[in-house]
């Protein structure tokens, strides 16, 4: 990497000068785009950035930011870097209280907030007397400030420190560096081909490192654009797609299984002879591409653009676990979506498929300058998958007992269980914690039964756990399922849900192995408590079949 440009601060300055004019921010309203250039940004980040230097802030204080996606936002982040301090980006889906824990043990001198949280944060820290103080974004410096000169920053600096969300219920700091976000930035550009005329849709929050890195870092470093979602309303994000020309499109799997859904739905309502049409043009799609060939983006080129998608050139899935029946969804229809696998620790990506070879089921081959090994494989190769490489973090913010337990000499242990095949590609089973051994020394990978699953249309989400009733205590699978009420109500109106989906249960048992059966089942009564990215939190539900 360029001496010039190995800090966030001094990449996207390079950027700015270079083409000041280019839009880097957009937002659509109503039928029109409201745009920012990167000259326009760049003088907001100079002037905040100055405001802060005028500050008694220490080199590498702590400043808190909560928001909502916003151009403020992304001028707050940059701006705060350049001034030679650490971004703690805030979980805007967290309650008062847990903000106010994480705004402490970060030590945060500062708590930029948007307005709908101010009052709040402002007046339960005076409650606890903290000595962060709280600022409205809506109060940024409007004129430049007669500041000291910007710090020389070193790629090794910290740049942010993020508090995971964890399925668990503890969070720990991540503190990673400008080298471990910039080298994971070059790296997915690299696999992805990100060009200057892109345009990234960003849709998750920006607080996680995923939509950070991958929606905001990456097409700033490479001169991109951003265009910000309106909503997550499945017609505000085809209306941004549409208005913007969006070629990008990174988010979780629950957003490409809805986007199938509303497929389906639509295909569904057109009438038998388009049902029939669909199906067989989808078959002949699956078996031509099965020989290396891409049918469907010709076959269906006129249904993704009445969906609103053609513009789309690649869609990247990460967060979660992606269904291999929506990813071979899109595949038919001609449209690349690849899926990724990473940790906030590695900041975060680790591995990511090629469009041009995207095995499906995988996450593909590890990013270039990143290595994965399996540690300790069992008798089908699979074990903890270990990762190094110039993206791994520092460590844990002021906890070295976390750091050495996630560390293995040069490698980082990531919980995750999972095998390489022998093109490299990694596939995953699940986690390390969740791994259920039975009395027979079975092992089962729930996450591995739950993507199944998951591909069955008559289930929305589902949870693998076991039963804790009788002497074969932890020896019997059982599943807590959240049905697809549309699906059943459109293709099963005269059906309970507890027939429709008790029909998966045994059509999936019929091709299991004993040990994989689920012998219990129950339907969910509402939604799963889940963390801000989606994961269920599946220690709240560890007793479900006490």
């Amino acid at each position: 990497m360029d001496g010039s440009t190995s800090t966030i601060p001094a990449r996207f300055f390079a950027i700015a000068a270079a083409q000041p004019r280019e839009v880097f921010l957009q937002r659509r309203e109503g039928e029109r785009l409201t745009a920012l250039t990167f000259g326009q940004i760049r003088d907001a980040v100079e002037d905040l950035r100055d405001h802060l230097l005028c500050q008694d802030f220490d080199r590498g204080s702590r400043i808190a930011l909560l928001s909502e996606n916003s151009h403020d936002w992304i001028v707050t982040y940059l701006a705060v870097v350049a001034a030679g301090l650490i971004v703690v980006p805030l979980d805007t889906g967290m309650a008062i209280s847990d903000l106010c824990n994480i705004i402490d043990a970060s030590g945060s001198r500062l708590v930029f907030c948007s307005e709908k949280f101010f009052d709040a944060i402002s007046d339960a820290l005076a409650r606890q007397n903290s000595s962060a103080a709280a600022t409205r974004m809506t109060s940024l410096p409007l004129s430049r400030s007669v500041a000291k000169q910007p710090p020389e920053l070193s790629s090794s600096d910290v740049a942010s420190i993020i508090y995971t969300s964890g399925t668990t219920g503890h969070s720990k700091g991540v503190a990673l560096t400008h080298a471990n976000l910039l080298s994971n930035v070059d790296a997915c550009a690299i696999v992805c081909d990100i060009q200057p005329h892109d345009d990234f849709l960003l849709i998750l929050p920006l607080h996680h490192t995923f939509a950070c890195t991958v929606s905001l870092l990456l097409p700033m470093a490479m001169g991109a654009r951003v265009t910000l979602a309106t909503s997550y309303r499945s017609r505000d994000l085809i209306d941004d797609i549409n208005i913007s020309k969006a070629t990008v499109l990174a988010a979780v799997p629950q957003l490409f299984d809805g986007m199938m859904s509303g497929i389906l739905r639509a295909v569904e309502s057109a009438g038998k002879s388009k049902r029939v049409l669909f199906t067989f043009l989808r078959a002949v799609s699956r078996s031509l591409r099965r020989l290396g060939l891409n049918p469907g983006y010709g076959l269906f080129k006129s249904l993704r653009q009445r969906a609103g998608v053609d513009t789309v050139r690649l869609f990247v899935s990460g967060g979660a676990a992606l269904p291999a029946a929506v990813n071979e969804f899109f595949e038919d229809l001609g449209m690349t979506l690849t899926q990724g696998y990473g940790l906030t620790e590695c900041s975060p990506v680790l591995a990511v498929n090629p469009a041009s070879k995207n095995k499906i089921g995988s996450v593909g081959p590890a990013l270039p300058g990143v290595s994965l090994k399996i540690d300790s494989p069992d008798q089908i190769g699979v074990g903890e998958v270990l990762a190094r490489g110039p993206n791994i973090m520092q460590g844990y913010f002021e906890n070295i007992e976390a750091t050495e337990a996630i560390r293995s000499g040069e490698w980082l242990r990531t919980g995750d269980l999972g095998y390489l095949d022998e093109d490299g590609y990694l596939f995953l089973t699940g986690r390390l914690k969740n791994l259920i051994v039975t009395h027979a020394g079975k092992n089962v990978y729930p996450e591995e039964i739950e993507t199944k699953l998951r591909g069955e249309l008559a289930i929305a989400e589902v949870l693998i756990l076991t039963s804790k009733k009788g002497n074969r205590d932890g020896d019997t699978l059982c599943c807590l399922i959240r049905p697809n009420i549309d699906y059943l109500q459109s293709h099963h109106p005269n059906d309970s849900p507890d027939d429709v989906v008790g029909s998966v249960i045994r059509e999936y048992n019929k091709h299991v192995p004993a040990y994989q059966k689920i012998r219990e089942w129950r339907i969910l009564d509402g939604e799963f408590s889940k963390t801000s990215t989606g994961k269920i939190k599946r220690f709240l539900y560890a007793d479900e079949f006490a």
